[in-house]
């Protein structure tokens, strides 16, 4: 037998994290030379094992696009692909632009998780196509207008931002958690590249006028 897989695997849950490594062993090819829980252990155990290949959860302590980020700024550092239930244009766009080569869904079976594995160490990219294409049709929407990038509660929760209200006065508007509010606020600050809420507002309002000024 030839050289292994050298893989990591990285995921909060910890059952389903077993399940992945379980099924990873039924290739020889394979080796799980390392796991973990959060975005400090990816980095970690990246730099302690020098591993072929990482699959990082999205939705994990640290936040498994940003563990990807400093990785790859390692010198030679591994091919990341992302392991997750997230089918959000957001993640997929981030972990792309982030450096992931591959975006698999958590449901994915185990004969299809270990092709993957191999054309991911061979330098393949592994992505489905749905998700490739939600994920352009997303950037170009951005692309084209600040605005359009936000998700539907984003807008609503700018909307109401916009009108003067605090993040609490908006969760309850909304029935939501204050920190949810904090979580899309910090989102809409990011897509509109905006360094605080007054910012954001503004750029609102200036692309919330530009729409209404096409409405004949």
């Amino acid at each position: 037998m030839g050289v292994r897989i050298r893989v990591v695997v990285v995921d909060d849950h910890a059952l389903f994290r077993a399940g992945v490594i379980q099924s990873l062993a039924f290739d020889e090819a394979i080796e799980v030379v390392g796991e973990g829980g959060s975005a400090t252990e990816a980095v970690q155990l990246a730099k302690e094992l020098a591993p072929d290949l990482i699959l990082l959860d999205v939705s994990m302590p640290g936040n498994g696009i940003e563990a990807a980020r400093e990785i790859l700024r390692m010198p030679d550092p591994p091919r990341i692909a992302i392991l997750t239930v997230s089918e959000s244009e957001d993640d997929v766009t981030q972990a792309l632009e982030a450096g992931a080569v591959g975006y698999l869904p958590k449901g994915i079976r185990t004969p299809e998780l270990i092709a993957a594995v191999k054309s991911l160490r061979n330098g393949c990219s592994v992505v489905s196509p749905d998700l490739a294409l939600r994920a352009l049709t997303n950037k170009v929407r951005a692309q084209a207008s600040p605005l359009a990038s936000l998700s539907d509660q984003e807008k609503r929760t700018l909307r109401l931002v916009a009108s003067g209200l605090s993040n609490r006065e908006v969760s309850h508007q909304l029935n939501v958690q204050e920190k949810t509010v904090k979580y899309h606020v910090t989102n809409i600050l990011r897509k509109l590249k905006a360094r605080n809420r007054v910012e954001a507002v503004l750029i609102a309002k200036q692309g919330w006028a530009n729409l209404e000024s096409r409405v004949p």
